[in-house]
């Protein structure tokens, strides 16, 4: 199990690097409406206890990566273990600290790498833009200009197994993505 939460943590830190150079740039939390240090601690962001009643998932730890970013940008991770040690999943939180591109931009920034990330798919949310990478089994949301989350959803990071329907991991990354979002 220990080797999966390292895993599952490098795989999130790679998404959070991912976001900084994809071009994903944005506007600062004043703009969205949220906090200005909502990215600053994703655990505190979307506690264990909410974040396990969402996922369906009983959590017994959740565990800060801490902050990367640089002066545009601020990104935070949280790593959600299961009580039976058997599953992970992972949020990550990126809020740009100043005016920057559009929600659109932010998309298209993302799909730009499809060698990396795999044809991605549109996903429709109640605010903003989101998209499914299947290959990563992640859903990237930008729910405001500045401001994203990206969700590896319980069951998508699965060694020696299988992982489950793709649909099924989606629906439980968008069911994360929109509780975070509020």
């Amino acid at each position: 199990m220990k080797l999966m939460r390292q895993r599952l943590y490098l795989f999130s830190v790679a998404l959070g690097l991912f976001g900084l150079v994809s071009g994903c740039g944005g506007g600062g939390g004043a703009m969205s409406g949220k906090p200005e240090d909502w990215a600053a601690d994703a655990c505190k962001t979307f506690p264990a206890d909410v974040a396990g009643k969402v996922a369906g998932v009983s959590v017994k730890k959740a565990e800060s990566a801490g902050q990367t970013g640089n002066e545009r940008t601020l990104v935070s991770n949280c790593t959600y273990s299961s009580a039976d040690d058997r599953t992970s999943f992972a949020v990550l939180l990126r809020q740009a600290k100043s005016d920057g591109e559009s929600v659109d931009d932010q998309i298209t920034g993302l799909k730009s790498q499809p060698d990396m990330t795999g044809p991605s798919e549109d996903v429709n949310m109640p605010k903003g833009r989101a998209i499914w990478a299947p290959k990563l089994r992640t859903l990237s949301y930008v729910p405001a200009v500045g401001r994203m989350i990206v969700v590896t959803p319980p069951g998508a990071i699965a060694f020696g197994s299988d992982a489950g329907p793709s649909s099924d991991l989606k629906a439980k990354a968008i069911a994360i993505a929109s509780a975070i979002e509020g």
